[in-house]
């Protein structure tokens, strides 16, 4: 069995933009690296049915631009809306239904809603821009708001969002009128909050905090978040050299949330237990290259592919279904300044 992922990049020194891969499940390899659509500065990807998102910049025009995922997992340009001139984006999802994209912008602490045709895949138009405000103690990373995560809840009735600078986790009204701003949870003052994950049931989420190294349980309900358990640390509590958090994944069967960490070079794993109210440490291993980005998880929760945006390796570990644990299996295969792991 074949698995076709897809890498975004940056795009500042060899990048190319969008790379496309398979994982061969049988042998256990990954094959195939290519470019499948050079696109500047397209660092985050995702896909809705047979059609591919990415972030997309051209001079000073900024937006998103939309594909068509062909058999052999090669992409067709469908279109593009480049309409802000105020920074790329880092993050974007597109809702259930396939009629909104989202996306967070970092460097201005924005949020854009974009019109999609669920059809045909097009972007029909950007909506709506929500500029957040807010600062946190860090004031070399918290000058300012720094949206790092958008995503619809699973609920489908909000759009939660994580702001890295202002220290904070926000849910908003979508809809063709725009943007309206519901609930802000305010959290650890200085913890830098990242991304987050929904636990199957769609009670909890695991926020992972980029600048303390940890991870906390929220509990979510009508589109309130709150903090419900106190917080892991995400590195060894020994490491005393600079160490960001990347991405947080929770595995298919939502037995098991994997966490990335820059600077300390690894991939934490955790259980979640009961509920999903409560997580235990299973075991924190080298993630085979340097600056772990991303990383995702194939559907049929068997391996993790991780990219590494420094070093450009992926590296292809077996994942233990019962115990969570993984194995590395190889480190070869190349994607420059990859930042973006999604599978299909």
């Amino acid at each position: 069995m074949k698995t076709k992922g897809y890498i975004g990049t940056y795009t500042k020194k060899d990048g190319k933009g969008i790379y496309r891969f398979d994982v061969d499940e049988n042998d256990q390899t990954i094959e195939k690296v290519e470019v499948g659509y050079e696109v500047e500065a397209s660092t985050y990807v995702t896909n809705h049915n047979q059609f591919l998102y990415a972030i997309k910049k051209d001079g000073d025009d900024c937006g998103v631009a939309s594909f068509l995922i062909n058999e052999d997992g090669s992409l067709t340009f469908i279109n593009d809306c480049l309409d802000s001139q105020e920074g790329t984006g880092c993050h974007i999802s597109v809702s259930k239904d396939g009629q909104f994209l989202f996306e967070a912008v970092y460097g201005a602490g924005l949020v854009r809603l974009y019109k999609l045709d669920h059809e045909n895949g097009g972007i029909n138009g950007l909506i709506d821009v929500y500029r957040a405000e807010g600062h946190g103690p860090n004031e070399a990373r918290q000058e300012s708001s720094h949206v790092h995560f958008v995503q619809q809840t699973p609920d489908l009735d909000f759009l939660a969002t994580v702001d890295l600078g202002a220290d904070a986790v926000r849910t908003f009204k979508f809809s063709d009128e725009g943007l309206e701003l519901v609930e802000t949870l305010e959290t650890q003052a200085g913890s830098g909050p990242r991304h987050l994950a929904f636990h199957p049931n769609g009670d909890y989420a695991y926020l992972v905090n980029e600048l303390s190294n940890t991870i906390q349980v929220l509990s979510y309900k009508n589109g309130k978040f709150a903090e419900i358990s106190p917080t892991l640390m995400t590195i060894h509590e020994d490491f005393d050299l600079n160490s960001q958090v990347g991405a947080v994944r929770l595995s298919h069967d939502g037995q098991f949330i994997y966490v990335s960490n820059r600077g300390h070079n690894s991939i934490a794993v955790y259980k979640i237990l009961g509920d999903g109210a409560l997580i235990e440490t299973v075991e924190i291993i080298t993630s085979g290259g340097t600056w772990p980005r991303d990383f995702n998880i194939t559907p049929s929760d068997s391996f993790l592919v991780v990219a590494h945006e420094h070093s450009y390796n992926l590296v292809l570990f077996s994942r233990n279904k019962e115990t969570g644990k993984l194995t590395e299996i190889e480190n070869e295969q190349k994607a420059a300044e990859g930042v973006c792991v999604q599978f299909i």
